[in-house]
């Protein structure tokens, strides 16, 4: 048993469920077709179904990259435990980095990025998972 993998893993897939959840009831459902610009590939609809989609794909990253670090932790054991564990600390690193590094360069001041618990989460998974898998 690896509890830091375990702990990482569990974070991830509660982060997922809040993600998934959350952000489907108060992010894109408020999103607006008319507000939204029309891109090549089609009008606001189409702009609006193409962030739908890629909202719920990144919260199926978190939940599997979860998934992973729970049962590299839990279940696996060995180098398939290492190889599983350090691929997804890898995911969850890069998760991390796009939140914060995007988040510093979008927001004014350093305080915004702890408005959401997003940048914070993601680098408390990364790192447990690198604490784990190494």
């Amino acid at each position: 048993m690896n509890v830091p993998l375990i702990v990482a893993g569990s974070l991830a897939i509660l982060g997922a469920a809040l993600h998934g959840v959350g952000g489907e009831v108060l992010v894109v459902r408020k999103l607006s077709p008319g507000m939204l610009p029309s891109s090549r590939f089609g009008g606001p609809r189409t702009t609006k179904t193409m962030i739908h989609v890629t909202w719920h794909m990144t919260t199926i990253a978190f939940l599997t990259v979860g998934s992973a670090l729970l049962l590299s932790g839990s279940v696996l054991h060995g180098d398939a435990a290492r190889g599983i564990g350090l691929v997804a600390a890898g995911a969850s690193t890069g998760f991390a980095a796009l939140a914060v590094g995007l988040g510093a360069a979008y927001s004014r001041s350093p305080r915004s990025l702890l408005r959401h618990p997003g940048p914070a989460v993601l680098t408390a998974t990364a790192a447990l998972a690198w604490w784990g898998a190494l």
